[in-house]
């Protein structure tokens, strides 16, 4: 099913959360808002612990560990900050990311790599704020790179950021098609997987 996403950050954030997606909010340059005393390893009540097992009861904790699909949490959080980006953790969401930056050559390097691979699946695509491309598929069973080359990297263990966020430079993430967003449904190329790669 696609659904047009509002261009409101909140409203964006209930929308991605109503089909599933698990949202947390980020700051203007892309980085979570701050974790817990507890969970800061340069706080003296630093405790250590996998994030993902953390009992601090701090809602956001962890930066994209605390994503979450409730939407009086997402209330209260966009309610603390209304003009917060929305980002969305690749793996906690079933996604493999191929983040295309062409200022770092990553047009060139997908160019390469296609020439040996052939064509990339079609896919869900977003527009980055920063002149790049998404290209969203279900994860793999297998661990993944963490690049492809200069410019392409691959985004699992981390996370994107979703439209409408704002770029650093003002403009906006927004998906391909007239902005509406589809759950993605095609897997991660077996050609880029690291036995595929390995047997190359």
């Amino acid at each position: 099913m696609n659904i047009t996403i509002p261009a409101v950050p909140l409203d964006a954030a209930l929308a991605y959360a109503a089909l599933g997606i698990k949202v947390f909010r980020v700051r203007r340059n892309k980085a979570p808002y701050a974790n817990c005393p507890r969970c800061d390893m340069k706080s003296s009540l630093y405790i250590r612990h996998r994030p993902e097992a953390c009992q601090c009861g701090v809602a956001t904790c962890h930066g994209f560990w605390a994503a979450t699909t409730n939407p009086d949490l997402i209330r209260k959080w966009w309610s603390e900050e209304p003009d917060a980006n929305v980002g969305a953790p690749c793996a906690l969401n079933g996604w493999a990311v191929l983040d295309i930056d062409p200022r770092h050559g990553g047009h060139l390097s997908l160019a390469v790599l296609e020439q040996r691979i052939g064509c990339m699946p079609g896919t869900v695509m977003q527009l980055t704020g920063g002149g790049g491309l998404h290209m969203l598929y279900r994860t793999p069973s297998v661990p993944l790179p963490g690049t492809l080359g200069p410019g392409l990297d691959v985004k699992h263990n981390g996370y994107i950021l979703l439209a409408p966020s704002v770029h650093s430079s003002g403009r906006k993430y927004q998906w391909s098609g007239h902005g509406q967003f589809l759950q993605p449904t095609i897997i991660w190329p077996a050609a880029l997987t690291p036995m595929a790669r390995a047997a190359a």
